[in-house]
């Protein structure tokens, strides 16, 4: 499932497949198929790509769809505005002699623009202004009685033989209904009712998170040249860092979902960003290797860096931008001492790591449940394929023999222990403090009947 999206291809008909589903011929020549079509355009347009081939009820309900057309100019003649500028507003409306009526949008007012020149948009002026930047012809359904009736009956031809209508016409000519439209079509094909994604709002940092902000900007801005950072904040602001182009060209977009975010990044830096990312301050919009890019920006940045400044060897790639770094590295540095190994606290911090679950590890680890670097000959290799390769080439290297008894102090889920036992047949003895991966090995070596493991 995805989405491909065509610009400038304009369709020319569409007519029933034989295989099933509709052919769809654009002007240019190019025919696609499709299983179901869904018609956004006005009525009497959805009338002309259906041709011969609109049914009685598609002719009867879209033909009661009338509209008028308009010409519409963009240009900066000052005779389609009143003669006094001061009477000059957004909206301007202006007649004739015959009583006719035009109307005169005054750009520079709607839209800030700042210009001595003025930019004006006429529709069906009564002459064609001076100084034409831009014609076109817009067309507005008309209401009436039929229309009224034709869109209570939009129901009869909906969905029926896969083709879906929604237009500005089911309603009053504004875009809103056309919005409208397209969501009843929308829950039509999906056969559910969905709601419509919230926009979120801009964020608002305090002062602090707004500091930190612009001190992770110009940090990212600084130290990415390889790839492509793209911070993407709820409300729509964008920051992007890197380049994009180039034959070592990774790209990874981050939404940030909390100002928190930059406070985290600033003060802790990649332990900062780990926590903001647990914390589901931020996210990545590629859910399956968005976060594998990251590493590989990083990666490729240090090293590039690290190839360039000694610097960088002394104090590090990534290191706090803020004095207040100090304390979060005090803290984690006290921590890590409070777990400084000794014979009791061993198979504490051993149970904290291992134990957490096997079910845990398995979503990571392969099929071998082999928790350290495989040895990869390609790129594309499975991480099963390099773990296998490894534990035989520690067998190999090893000259394991039937006669011999292999002590393994810290065997893990067994896997060294199970491949060296088949292919050697020797007698093997693993030791590990987690009971999980005592309990997994032992059901392991259990199910491939292997007695000679202890």
């Amino acid at each position: 499932m995805g989405c491909r999206i065509k610009t400038s291809c304009a369709v020319k008909s569409m007519s029933c497949y034989g295989g099933g589903g509709y052919r769809v011929q654009e002007e240019d020549g190019l025919e696609e198929i499709y299983d179901k079509v869904i018609l956004g355009i006005h009525a009497p347009a959805a009338l002309k790509v259906l041709g011969d081939e609109a049914t009685h009820e598609e002719l009867r309900i879209l033909g009661a769809f009338q509209y008028i057309y308009s010409d519409i100019y963009l240009h900066c003649d000052k005779r389609l505005m009143p003669q006094n500028p001061s009477a000059w507003s957004a909206w301007n409306f202006l007649g004739g002699t015959n009583r006719a009526v035009f109307v005169t949008y005054w750009l520079n007012l709607i839209q800030n623009i700042d210009s001595a020149r003025p930019f004006l948009v006429t529709i069906n002026p009564p002459h064609v202004p001076d100084h034409v930047l831009l014609k076109w012809c817009a067309s507005q359904p008309i209401p009436s009685v039929a229309a009224v009736k034709a869109f209570l009956e939009l129901d009869k031809i909906q969905g029926k033989r896969g083709i879906w209508f929604c237009g500005e016409d089911q309603g009053h000519g504004l875009q809103e209904y056309g919005l409208k439209a397209g969501k009843v079509v929308a829950q039509g094909v999906l056969g559910k009712n969905g709601d419509l994604l919230v926009n979120p709002k801009q964020m608002v940092p305090s002062w602090t998170e707004a500091g930190a902000r612009l001190l992770v900007a110009r940090f990212l801005n600084r130290s990415i040249s390889i790839g492509n950072l793209i911070l993407l904040e709820d409300g729509g602001s964008m920051l992007s860092f890197g380049n994009a182009s180039g034959k070592r060209h990774v790209k990874s977009v981050l939404r940030v979902h909390d100002p928190m975010f930059y406070w985290k990044v600033a003060t802790e830096s990649d332990l900062g960003l780990a926590d903001a990312y647990i914390n589901g301050w931020c996210s990545f919009v590629d859910k399956k290797e968005g976060l594998l890019n990251l590493f590989l920006i990083f990666i490729a940045n240090r090293d590039a860096h690290k190839s360039s400044s000694s610097v960088v060897s002394k104090r590090g790639w990534w290191t706090p931008m803020l004095l207040t770094a100090g304390l979060a590295s005090a803290k984690y540095f006290l921590r890590h001492t409070s777990r400084k190994n000794s014979v009791t606290q061993t198979r504490r911090n051993i149970s904290q790591h291992y134990d957490l679950s096997n079910d845990f590890f398995s979503l990571f680890l392969d099929k071998t449940m082999t928790y350290s670097c495989g040895i990869f000959k390609r790129e594309d290799e499975s991480l099963e394929e390099s773990q296998i390769r490894k534990l035989n080439l520690l067998i190999d290297k090893a000259k394991v023999e039937r006669d011999h008894h292999v002590l393994d102090i810290g065997s893990g889920w067994g896997s060294l222990a199970i491949e060296m036992v088949k292919q050697t047949g020797c007698k093997y003895t693993g030791i590990t403090l987690s009971e999980e991966q005592l309990k997994y090995a032992q059901g392991k070596v259990k199910e491939a009947g292997l007695e000679r493991i202890t």
